[in-house]
């Protein structure tokens, strides 16, 4: 007691409601974060080329940079068409792209689909080193090595790339490292930069991701780096209720690119199946075309054979 009848109180019992309320935050920021959502690679193939009924082989190359063994699947559609490489979402193999292989190879093109290395049967499968990995930028290696030698099959034919998922920032860094890599990019949702991505897919409070994140990804390879420098035509189709890539980041960093940039804007279309939305191929398929057009009214006229004398 004070001499004034008021009792004391140690100062540390003045510190338990503080403390028990930066605890109860702490408990409820845990409980509304993000489940983490890294990527989901099979090491099966859900479906192989052949139950297509398309005329296909295999192929095999090499990423760049490291030079690892890779191999993918080649789908013939018109001699004079222009070829279209197919890239991995972040789930699955590229045996789940084979639907999209048969709608676009109906409509023309030749189509060719390959795995990063960590997807497919020639991958680890479900290890521990997956599960906590969003997005590397050995992947980025292995799709500039597919866009390549895509190149060497495709002749004088543009090759261009359609990209879902975490293979939209994939591709358009792997067309910003060569100006001779791809002719043009569809892709749909797309993150601005690797603490973002971290952050939506729950994994920045993840122990050691971050870190492990930084390691694996090279600064130059995230969209708030390569979209600003990207130097061909981008299609963008826009989910309006993407619950993985949100509409106004997507429209934010597509919009800081110089180059050309067509936008599809779905309201109502959400991030899972939106490539079963009505006219979706015939849509991009057109695009395509339209660019492959213009592509060949911009070269120069071959020379004429010189008259016999």
């Amino acid at each position: 007691m004070t001499a004034g009848g008021n009792a004391t109180h140690p100062p540390a019992r003045r510190l338990v409601r503080p403390l028990a309320w930066l605890a109860l935050a702490a408990v409820c920021a845990v409980r509304s974060a993000p489940p983490a959502r890294a990527v989901t690679p099979s090491d099966k193939y859900a479906a192989k080329p052949a139950s297509t009924g398309l005329t296909w082989s295999s192929v095999s190359f090499k990423s760049t940079r490291d030079g690892a063994d890779l191999d993918g699947w080649w789908f013939s559609g018109s001699a004079d068409a222009p070829v279209l490489v197919l890239f991995d979402r972040g789930t699955g193999n590229m045996g789940d792209l084979l639907p999209a292989v048969a709608e676009f190879v109906a409509r023309g093109f030749n189509v060719m689909t390959f795995d990063y290395r960590d997807f497919g049967p020639a991958g680890p499968g479900a290890v521990d080193t997956l599960v906590q990995l969003a997005f590397a930028s050995r992947w980025v290696n292995d799709a500039e090595g597919a866009l390549r030698f895509a190149r060497t099959r495709a002749g004088k034919q543009p090759v261009f790339a359609w990209t879902q998922d975490i293979g939209g920032a994939i591709a358009v860094a792997a067309a910003t490292r060569g100006p001779h890599n791809v002719d043009a990019i569809a892709c749909e949702g797309m993150f601005r930069t690797l603490p973002e991505l971290l952050r939506a897919r729950g994994l920045a409070q993840v122990p050691g991701a971050p870190e492990r994140h930084r390691f694996l990804v090279e600064t130059a390879d995230e969209p708030s780096s390569t979209v600003g420098s990207l130097g061909i035509p981008l299609h963008v189709t826009i989910a309006g209720k993407d619950e993985a890539w949100p509409a106004a980041v997507t429209q934010e960093v597509t919009r800081r690119t110089l180059s050309r940039v067509d936008r599809w804007n779905l309201p109502d279309a959400k991030y899972d199946g939106i490539e079963k939305t009505p006219g979706y191929y015939d849509r991009l398929a057109a695009w395509f075309t339209r660019i492959a057009t213009m592509m060949k009214a911009a070269q120069p006229p071959e020379p004429t054979p010189a008259a016999n004398k």
